[in-house]
């Protein structure tokens, strides 16, 4: 069958896989095509994060999906890998980020979702971040 994967920002591409395929396969297929590494993507079906170890019948993928794809950033880990975050908020917060996925897939389209999505990760991290500035400057006076 053939998925189509499509980046948040950038061209889309085609793969031709099995229903019976790992996740963790796609990734492996989108790096080659698009230059983006396994590791660094998140597979997103109908607004919900798609893990690396479930084959595509799991989530009942079957032949003209289109998947969704969204570019971690270098240092945030990945849930399979167990690699420690650098400072990734969404890992420590993964329980919440996944129920904030699903509200978002019941509300919006699976492109709209994963924008919003990862809009909110962004918006949640950058403020973690002036407020640790913050904690930081008002230790050193």
């Amino acid at each position: 069958m053939i998925l189509t994967v499509k980046p948040l920002q950038g061209k889309e591409c085609s793969v031709q896989v099995t229903e019976d395929e790992k996740v963790y396969t796609v990734k492996e297929l989108v790096s080659e095509r698009l230059n983006i590494p396994a590791n660094q993507q998140r597979l997103l079906y109908k607004g919900k994060a798609l893990a690396d170890e479930h084959r595509l019948s799991d989530y009942s993928i079957g032949p003209e999906a289109k998947l969704n794809l969204v570019i971690r950033p270098v240092g945030e880990r990945t849930a399979a890998s167990g690699m420690a975050s650098s400072s990734s908020s969404s890992n420590i917060h993964g329980g919440v980020w996944q129920t904030v996925s699903m509200i978002l897939a019941r509300n919006f389209s699976p492109a709209d979702a994963a924008k919003v999505h990862e809009q909110l990760i962004k918006d949640y991290e950058r403020s973690l971040r002036q407020l640790r500035g913050k904690r930081r400057a008002e230790h050193r006076r």
